[in-house]
């Protein structure tokens, strides 16, 4: 009894061992940006095909497409289920196959920051898009600052009071709203001038440099 107490403990590890739950990997592969090839980061000769890459939003027609490349590392999470029929389409779908935790069943999560990557710079409680290090950024923070920063230095900027500047924030004016005033100078006759003011009825541009 004891040597088939020993046989059993020892099968049921073996399969434990086999049972594929979160995986850590490299993408080696972006197909059509909702699949990828990866590989195990603990052995890159184990090649997982086809893994759909996960989003925080996804639907018909709508989502937030994240721009994987190959040498991304991630993770990838093993279905219970096989995947085949469960993401052809939305509603009920019924498990193929009584298989469980198979390696190629995966779902692609990426992405993870490494201690050696450099994290770009932010604010506290601050969401930020930044697609390479020279290129364009889009910050939100919790005070209601809303920016989009280009490479070329311009900026389109929202404060927390909800003024808009446009252009180099060196010399950016704000943008013209519909309470906005002008000031001019009406020259005379006689050569005197008074300051007068108007009221901006129409504060739409069609100039994008405008500032």
């Amino acid at each position: 009894m004891p040597g088939f107490v020993q046989i059993l403990r020892e099968f049921v590890q073996a399969e434990i061992h086999g049972i594929y739950t979160v995986t850590f990997v490299r993408v080696e592969e972006v197909n059509d940006g909702r699949r990828a090839v990866v590989s195990l980061k603990s052995d890159s000769d184990i090649l997982i095909d086809n893994v759909p890459i996960a989003s925080p939003f996804a639907r018909s027609g709508a989502g937030m497409i994240t721009p994987v490349a190959r040498g991304d590392e991630g993770f990838v999470l093993h279905a219970q289920e096989p995947l085949d029929d469960q993401i052809q389409e939305r509603g009920e779908q019924p498990a193929g196959s009584d298989l469980r935790f198979q390696l190629e069943d995966a779902v692609l999560l990426p992405l993870v920051w490494l201690d050696e990557d450099d994290v770009p710079n932010h604010e506290t409680g601050e969401f930020q898009v930044a697609i390479q290090e020279d290129g364009s950024v889009l910050r939100m923070l919790p005070d209601g600052r809303v920016r989009v920063e280009h490479a070329s230095g311009k900026v389109i900027a929202m404060d927390a009071d909800g003024s808009v500047t446009l252009g180099d924030e060196a010399a950016a004016a704000a943008v013209l709203n519909a309470d906005a005033e002008l000031e001019y100078k009406d020259t005379q006759p006689d050569g005197s001038t008074a300051t007068k003011t108007v009221d901006v009825v129409d504060p739409g541009t069609s100039d994008v440099d405008a500032s």
